[in-house]
């Protein structure tokens, strides 16, 4: 990016994370849609674009294995980042102004309370999808009461996650203009640093580095 391009933002991620986050939504993402073909035999269009079921089945597994480690790689990244501090419960009691207009949030550091929300579901509830579903891969090496509270549990997840991301995906492009850029280019405006990631911005700046 050229320095006129840069001049007035701040440099939040890094192009490592774009890519794990966009492997981690991608995956999630198509391992839904060929979920869906799965479960459901009536929608017959989805294997009929993918090749038929045989197939279609084998790259809901695969996109299970690279979810799996862009969940791994994604936690490494931003653990340091998803710990819940006091001012969080100031963010929860008014819900971040998103529901109300709000007064005196508390600056937030590179992610606020909704976001660490966010991430805790995902982790808590992929660990779940990836452990049931690797008992679903071959459910006959279970015992019956195990393999059939895998399949209960894989959905369970699934709709969890499901229901978080589409939240997430309002609040990262309608929600909060000036959000999704940071996941093209790395990039935000000061004024929606200061807005959304002021405590972060002041340790960056304290600490003069260029990284996120």
């Amino acid at each position: 990016m050229s320095s006129n391009m840069r001049e007035g933002m701040v440099y939040v991620t890094t192009a490592d994370e774009r890519i794990v986050h966009w492997l981690l939504a991608g995956s999630c993402l198509f391992a839904l849609f060929t979920g869906l073909g799965l479960m459901f035999h009536s929608f017959t269009f989805i294997p009929a674009m993918l090749g038929g079921h045989y197939a279609m089945k084998w790259m809901h597994i695969f996109s299970g294995v690279v979810f799996s480690f862009s969940l791994l790689a994604a936690s490494i990244f931003w653990w340091k980042h998803v710990k819940f501090v006091p001012d969080d419960v100031k963010w929860v009691q008014q819900a971040g102004g998103y529901l109300w207009e709000a007064h005196n949030l508390p600056p937030a550091g590179m992610y606020n309370a909704g976001q660490k929300m966010f991430f805790w579901a995902v982790f808590i509830f992929g660990i779940l999808i990836i452990a049931t579903g690797i008992v679903m891969f071959d459910p006959t090496l279970f015992p019956v009461v195990v393999s059939r509270f895998a399949y209960m549990l894989h959905a369970l997840a699934v709709v969890v996650i499901a229901s978080f991301f589409v939240i997430h995906l309002y609040l990262g492009t309608f929600g909060n203009p000036g959000t999704v850029q940071i996941m093209f280019h790395g990039y935000a405006t000061r004024e929606y640093c200061e807005a959304h990631k002021g405590k972060w911005l002041a340790e960056k700046e304290g600490k003069g580095g260029e990284e996120a």
